[in-house]
């Protein structure tokens, strides 16, 4: 497979300079949205002098949208390489058995079955837990979505030291495939970037660009490549 990678995920070069440029129109456009529907609701119950159930429900659509702020603000600054990391040896292997649901969730609610085949005795890699898991997360809701849609299949495979890479470089090797659908090379090189997802206008297009800069802060690597209608992230991680 011909795996691209986010190369532009270049923090403090001066080639990073457009990639950050591009987030933060990206986010004063999504946030400009969201503050419009804020203040108009806003508006609208400083025109009444009673709460009534017209007003509450205006209240509502408030909250969920302020709501909505505080997660994007929270994604984006993942997306923006400024998550805060504490990076420890993390066993896969147990790990894995205690994010269970929350990395199986995306396949419940697409109706696809993850299949999985993780290697045992697998050694620890060095990572930040909690953001690891965003980053598995952010990958395996892409591979659900995308199965789900196509009627494909979703594969996890993990493998230690020696299985994908070459044993001497002690690398955990992580692939996410899904079956079904293809995604054009024009758009293959776009994924990693801000707001370019291959989705829908409701999907903000941060997930992969996200997983690309955690990577990018814990000095994994990320790739993708899709061809013969599988599309497969690449996740390669050094041990501890």
């Amino acid at each position: 497979m011909q795996f691209v990678f986010p190369t532009h995920l270049k923090l403090g070069e001066e080639f990073s300079e457009g990639f950050h440029q591009e987030l933060l129109r990206g986010l004063t456009h999504k946030l400009n949205n969201l503050l419009a529907v804020i203040q108009g609701f806003s508006s609208l119950i400083l025109m009444n002098e009673d709460l009534d159930p017209a007003v509450a429900e205006n209240m509502q659509h408030i909250r969920e949208a302020s709501t909505g702020v505080t997660a994007l603000s929270e994604r984006i600054r993942s997306a923006g390489g400024c998550a805060k990391l504490s990076p420890q040896p993390l066993s896969l292997n147990d790990y894995l058995g205690v994010i269970e649901g929350a990395l199986t969730e995306p396949f419940r609610a697409n109706g696809v079955q993850l299949e999985a085949d993780l290697q045992p005795g697998l050694p620890p890699i060095h990572v930040d837990p909690t953001k690891f898991k965003d980053i598995l997360v952010e990958v395996l809701k892409n591979a659900a979505e995308a199965a789900g849609k196509a009627g494909g299949r979703a594969i996890l495979k993990i493998t230690g030291p020696g299985g994908l890479t070459p044993a001497d470089q002690r690398r955990v090797d992580i692939l996410v495939s899904n079956t079904g659908s293809q995604i054009p090379p024009e758009k293959l090189a776009e994924v990693f970037r801000p707001f370019h997802g291959t989705k829908n206008s409701n999907h903000l297009g941060l997930g992969l660009t996200i997983a690309a800069m955690l990577c990018h802060q814990m000095g994994l690597q990320i790739g993708i490549a899709s061809e013969n209608n599988t599309t497969t992230v690449w996740i390669s991680c050094p041990t501890a």
